[in-house]
C-alpha cells in the first residue's frame, strides 16, 4: 500500500475510535506505516472494516496484519484434520508403503509426522500418545506458519540473515 492508501485507512481507524489515542503524531504514523505497507491495501481496508464491525476497542499493528493474514491465505486446517488423515494415510498404506503415505499428506501433516515417524505411529501399542504428540507439534507448526506469514517480508529477511550468522557463529565455537 502507498502513504495515500495509509492515510485512508489510519484516517479511517481514528474517525471510529475517536477516544483511542491512536497515531497522536507523525512519528507514531511512520512506526505503523512502516509496519503495515506491504500489505495489500484491499486486504487491509478490508482488515479495518472487519475490526471496526466486531471490536470496541482500536486495532493495534499486530490484529491488522492478524486479520489481513486470515483474509488473504487459506485456513490452516484443524489438527485434528491433520490426524485424520495419518489415520487414513495408516489403513491405505500401513508400514509396507510408508513413503507413499507421507507423500499423500499435506505440508503440515507430512511435516509433523515425520518427526514423530509414519512406522512409529503404524506399530505403537498406545495410539492415543501418539494422537497427542502430532497434536502438540501440529498446532505449534500451525502457529509458526501462522506467524511467518503475517510477519513483514523485510522483517523475514532480517531474521533469516540474522539466523545464519548466528548458526556460523556456533559453528565456529564447535570447531
Amino acid at each position: 500500500m502507498n502513504a495515500t492508501e495509509f492515510a485512508t485507512l489510519a484516517s479511517a481507524i481514528k474517525a471510529a475510535y475517536p477516544a483511542a489515542n491512536i497515531m497522536p503524531d507523525k512519528q507514531s504514523k511512520e512506526v505503523w506505516y512502516t509496519m503495515l505497507r506491504d500489505l495489500d491495501y484491499t486486504a487491509a481496508l478490508n482488515a479495518v472494516k472487519a475490526h471496526i464491525s466486531t471490536n470496541k476497542f482500536a486495532p493495534s499493528i499486530a490484529e491488522l496484519r492478524e486479520k489481513c493474514l486470515e483474509m488473504s491465505i487459506p485456513e490452516i486446517p484443524d489438527w485434528s484434520e491433520g490426524w485424520e488423515e495419518v489415520e487414513m494415510a495408516i489403513r491405505k498404506y500401513g508400514t509396507p508403503r510408508a513413503d507413499l503415505a507421507v507423500k499423500e499428506m499435506s505440508d503440515l501433516t507430512r511435516k509433523c509426522v515425520r518427526r514423530l515417524g509414519f512406522v512409529n505411529i503404524c506399530l505403537t501399542e498406545n495410539l492415543s500418545v501418539e494422537r497427542a504428540n502430532f497434536r502438540m507439534i501440529y498446532e505449534a507448526e500451525a502457529k509458526r506458519v501462522r506467524q511467518d506469514h503475517q510477519m513483514p517480508p523485510a522483517l523475514k529477511e532480517i531474521k533469516k540473515n540474522l539466523i545464519e550468522q548466528k548458526a556460523g557463529e556456533i559453528t565456529k565455537e564447535g570447531e
